[in-house]
């Protein structure tokens, strides 16, 4: 060896380790082996690459003089070794025939210098689909090394190449892994598509050729990969068929992602929440942009969460949930963001279409009785439903339009049974735990959802895309929710037996034991957005921007939907004494009632109502709309030391929410010739409660399994048919009640700038920081009373405690003879966020990030009326300049990502939250209040207040490996997901359980595919006041599909496939008589819900 470099001082530098020639050595040569070349003299680093390579490498001394290489680590092909040793000399390499190179200078001929660009387009030709967030590695005539991704529509662009052979490299996980060369001309753009092939596929010529398998997850995994923060993603097909299109049934699968489903009868999912904190500490965008998600039965108390409830999954192509934010994004994420990217024609190349025919049923549908909703309703045993999806490109590929619809239509009989506790002993009931009531309620319900979405791309030039994305969701909940309330009197009268099993009432005859109480519910859903936006590219720079309106809209209309009144506002009530017996299991909930005194219950005589007067409709209603634009700017700048990507932009939005609950201006007594005992009857509903899950049940005395319950659709069409019969009734306290406490408009501008900066400092670092300013500016509309003393002198009587009027034309004149005011607000903050990415190894990932967020108020708190208490002279008042809560999130990642497609990762988070919600005394000078009339009050609102709110941490540990190489023919189509999320608060929260598992596991062969996706959670805090929590439980999903032909498939899904129900225990409890473990305070049963369906494609 020491002759080959005394050689190669002399003249020329010939490092022969082994003499071979032919194809086969350079085959052999481009072979993976593994290198450790130490930092070094540029000479003798090509000594030791030329032992280890075991190649042959040629090079004039003054070439390699005075030059020094980089180190080389790792598992590589001869040619990337030497182009990293070759890298930043101004030399470059040359390969014969034969696998030998030649080191030459980088110089071209004069018709040679400069630099040009390569573009092109990665696609997976078996799907059709473009592929983005592939990794196109670059190696360039001098010896270069770069790194993209491509983007949008499978594009990618390298700019400012030199001149000469390129060699081009790209990698997508569960596809072959391929090369290309080709040669840049100086000011000229060379294109270089590739195209996607299974591992092993034959090449031809130079193009690549790919197809994938499991082509949903690699998508995932690459976005995940590509992504600076801390992500989860999934594409839309990952867990199969997703039942009802729900975006929120999709969402419990995925790590950290807890659900919950408030105001909902249908075990359904509505509202979600990330990492442990409560949903409205979770961003929702759609292509990243904030949208509008009203609820009028959560209403201002819950106007910063976002309800799943409308949305549907149709649209949409993948979803991401960032654990960590940067500072292009909304600072409002304490718990992270979730985005959910639509459907686009410029994905996919080509016409398609997608007609899909479904039919959802329920458990409670195959059985003989007719539950509703309305009278006799729920009859049928298929709900039908369907989709369309249509994507084509005009206009030799510059015009791409996508257009999608779907409905679907879900049946719901959800049993409920409370169990009315009371811990109190006394005298006639010393025992620690006695039933005071029984509940037992069964809410049929009908849902259905139609979603359409229509999107438009244009390419205007080369360089400029337009853009328009439209989505509209309308959502409608018809719900009979029936209950009967049975009082025991256990602690004033006793009870015979035991009072947690089997006992029998020892109620006085006068004393009401019944309750027939019935609401029907027609809730109304809509949403609107429209975004238009533009990108333009040119070289090393990007502008985009977009204006988004966004809207949603939420009311309850039961007599204008169905005909029905809302409800009677006093219930029907009976006498008389009842047994009761459950089997002796503190979880059992199949109690089994039998009147043994009194009236017959199943005969309207048997019972009263104090006043007939009716609750016309529900009178709740919702609207928020969103407005606003951004501007976004990204240069890539390229420094000696590494490239630098910095981006900045700007964006303005407003917000209006509008709240009311009008319930009370909608009250009409009877007035009419029916006795109360004959209009009972006449409204008498022959619809039966049906309890087939829970084993609820009763007889009245006559032993009829039919007792009596009030229709709300009877009493709609007596209100309708006779008007007359019916008269307007309203007090001061409903008419302030319904037209003025519950009204609230409120106004939130929100203008952002930020800046931040990305570089790869090495080819195993990257490195992101960034700063965000946001400026929110409040204005809240109040009423402007008039005062006690003023409506005194105007000569109405008003009440000395509260200062109100006593009439409804007083309190009509008081609040609104003036005109509103506006009350406003303002703050200000920066949000600074940084992260890192190591590469420890080739598919070792880790992950730093830090950010920096908010949550803001909830709109209760924000906007509504001052309540006067003369007597204890306080005023009650909403604060719209109330400040944000503060978060500081902390978040590790390592990640190993393994082939074909696969990866197992941990996480650790944790959240430190500052800036309490509460509710404070202060003098009228602290509050602001600068009149007169109030000075000496105290005043009481919610302000920021204390150091710490929440801290939270806890671990994520996720993987997610197809078995195909480790498993035998049939076993081989497995593939694996699963996670488990530890949680830790330093105070209980509220649906918040410590530990969360999921595991999901699919299966392909042939043209069948199923899904089995389950998802454990641990016992969770329910009414952390009392103790109660929501126990243990195994949800489980089934779905599937079979291909019955080229573009025919068959399809179903199972939701709540174990049939488990919900269970919400309170905490044990004894004193000196006994005691009793924990025990069901809470039973929910909402049945099996399944979809069938056929799907083709054109």
């Amino acid at each position: 060896m020491k002759k080959i470099v005394g050689f190669a001082l002399m003249g020329m530098v010939s490092l022969p380790a082994l003499m071979a020639g032919g194809p086969a050595f350079a085959q052999e040569a481009e072979a993976r082996r593994d290198f450790d070349i130490p930092a070094q003299p540029l000479a003798s680093a090509l000594v030791e690459f030329s032992r280890q390579g075991d190649v042959v490498v040629t090079a004039q001394a003054q070439l390699t003089r005075g030059r020094t290489s980089r180190a080389v680590r790792g598992t590589y092909t001869p040619r990337e070794v030497l182009q990293t040793l070759l890298a930043g000399s101004g030399l470059r390499f040359q390969a014969s025939s034969n696998g030998a190179y030649t080191v030459v200078q980088a110089t071209r001929p004069s018709n040679q210098v400069g630099t040009g660009s390569i573009s092109g387009q990665v696609i997976d030709p078996a799907t059709g689909d473009y592929k983005r967030d592939a990794i196109i590695r670059i190696v360039t005539a001098d010896g270069e090394r770069r790194t993209v991704t491509s983007e949008e529509g499978g594009e990618y662009r390298i700019v400012d190449v030199p001149t000469g052979i390129a060699t081009l490299t790209v990698s997508f996980t569960g596809y072959a892994e391929q090369s290309a060369t080709v040669d840049v001309a100086a000011g000229e753009t060379v294109r270089r598509d590739f195209a996607l092939s299974v591992p092993g596929a034959a090449q031809a010529g130079a193009e690549i050729v790919v197809t994938g398998v499991r082509e949903g997850d690699a998508r995932a995994i690459m976005a995940q990969r590509r992504s600076m923060n801390i992500t989860n993603n999934l594409s839309s097909e990952s867990f199969g068929e997703v039942s009802e299109g729900n975006i929120g049934e999709f969402l419990k699968f995925m790590p950290g992602v807890a659900t919950q489903n408030q105001g909902g009868a249908d075990d359904t999912v509505r509202y979600v929440s990330l990492r442990g904190l409560p949903p409205e500490y979770t961003s929702v965008t759609i292509n990243g942009i904030s949208v509008a998600g009203a609820d009028a039965n959560e209403g201002a108390a819950s106007s910063r969460a976002f309800s799943f409830e409308q949305a549907s999954l149709s649209s949409i192509d993948s979803i991401e949930i960032s654990k960590t934010i940067s500072a292009d994004v909304d600072a409002n994420a304490p718990a992270g963001t979730i985005n959910l990217r639509t459907k686009r024609a410029f994905d996919r190349k080509g016409r398609r279409i997608i007609l899909s025919l479904n039919a959802t049923t329920q458990s409670d549908l195959w059985d003989s009785r007719r539950a509703g909703p309305k009278e006799m309703g729920g009859k049928g045993r298929f709900r039908p439903g369907g989709s369309i999806e249509y994507s084509d490109v005009f206009l030799d590929g510059r015009l791409g339009v996508l257009a999608s619809a779907s409905l679907s239509r879900t049946h719901t009989e959800l049993e409920t049974v409370q169990n009315g506790w009371n811990y109190v002993p006394t005298a006639a009931s010393p025992d620690p735990l006695a039933s005071a009531s029984l509940l037992g309620r069964v809410t049929a319900q009908e849902v259905s959802r139609f979603s359409t979405n229509v999107t438009v791309d244009f390419k205007a030039s080369d360089a400029l895309t337009l853009s328009l994305m439209s989505i509209y969701n309308r959502s409608y909940n018809l719900s009979d929710q029936r209950t009967f309330t049975f009082t025991s009197g256990a602690r004033a009268r006793g009870l015979a037996g035991n009072p947690a099993f089997d006992f029998t009432t020892q109620q006085l005859n006068t004393a009401n034991t019944l309750t027939a109480g019935s609401n029907t519910i027609a809730k109304k859903g809509r949403g609107l957005t429209l975004v238009p936006s533009f990108e333009f590219r040119q070289d090393r720079v990007t502008l985009d921007g977009n204006f988004a309106y966004t809207n949603s809209r939420s009311s309850y209309d039961p007599l204008g939907e169905e005909g029905a009144v809302f409800n009677l506002a006093n219930a029907p009530t009976s006498r008389g004494n009842f047994s009761a017996q459950r089997s002796e299991s503190y979880q059992a909930a199949d109690w089994m009632i039998n009147q043994v005194s009194g009236p017959d219950w199943s005969d309207p005589a048997s019972f009263n109502v104090s006043s007939l007067i009716l609750n016309t409709q529900d009178g709740r209603s919702a609207d928020v709309e969103r407005l606003g634009g951004a501007l976004n700017l990204t240069y890539e700048a390229p420094f000696a030391f590494a490239p630098v990507t910095f981006k900045t932009g700007v964006k303005l939005q407003r917000s209006t929410f509008d709240y009311e609950n009008q319930r009370e201006a909608h009250r009409y007594q009877y007035v009419g010739p029916l006795g109360t005992a004959e209009f009972l009857s006449r409204i008498q509903s022959g619809t039966p409660l049906s309890f087939n899950n829970s084993g609820f049940s009763y007889l009245s005395l006559s032993g009829s399994p039919n007792l009596y319950m009030p229709s709300n659709y009877l009493l709609g069409q007596l209100f309708r048919e006779n008007p007359d019969h019916f008269a307007h009734t309203m007090t001061a306290a409903n008419y302030y009640n319904a037209l003025i406490a519950n009204s609230r408009h409120f106004e939130e501008d929100t203008n952002a700038a930020y800046a931040m900066a990305t570089s790869p400092l090495a080819d195993w670092l990257t490195l992101r920081a960034g700063l965000r300013w946001e400026q929110t500016r409040t204005r809240s509309l109040e009423p402007d009373p008039l005062s006690a003393a003023e409506m005194a002198a105007a000569g109405y009587t008003v009440s000395p405690t509260t200062g109100q009027a006593t009439t409804v034309e007083g309190i009509q004149y008081q609040y609104e003879s003036r005109p509103r005011v506006a009350r406003k607000g303002s703050y200000d903050y920066f949000f600074p966020s940084a992260s890192a990415k190591i590469s420890v190894f080739r598919n070792t990932d880790l992950q730093f990030g830090y950010s920096r967020t908010i949550r803001r108020p909830e709109v209760n708190v924000l906007a509504g009326v001052w309540a006067v208490n003369e007597t204890t002279q306080t005023v009650t008042a909403p604060n719209p300049g109330l400040t944000p809560e503060i978060s500081d999130n902390f978040s590790v990642r390592v990640a190993q990502y393994f082939e074909p497609v696969g990866l197992i990762a941990v996480n650790y988070f944790r959240n430190k939250l500052k800036g309490a919600f509460q509710v404070q005394e202060m003098t009228a000078q602290e509050f602001g209040y600068t009149g007169t009339e109030y000075a000496d009050y105290l005043f009481r609102t919610t302000t920021t207040v204390g150091d710490g709110t929440i801290n939270i941490q806890g671990i994520e540990l996720e993987f997610n490996y197809s078995l195909e190489r480790l498993l035998p023919a049939p076993f081989d189509g497995l593939t694996l997901r699963g996670s488990y999320t530890y949680t830790h608060p330093e105070e209980p929260i509220s649906l918040t359980p410590e530990n969360m598992v999921t595991l999901a596991l699919a299966y392909r062969t042939g043209p069948v595919r199923l899904y089995l996706n389950t998802v454990w959670t641990d016992d969770r805090p329910g009414t952390l006041s009392s103790g109660t929590y929501d126990r243990a439980r195994w949800d489980v999903n089934l779905s599937g599909s079979y291909q019955i032909m080229r573009g025919f498939q068959a399809y179903f899904a199972v939701r709540n496939l174990l049939n488990k129900p919900m269970y919400r225990m309170a905490p044990g409890v004894e004193n000196a008589f006994g005691s009793a473990p924990d025990h069901v305070a809470n039973y929910n049963h909402a049945g099996v819900n399944g979809t069938i369906g056929l799907r083709a494609t054109f």
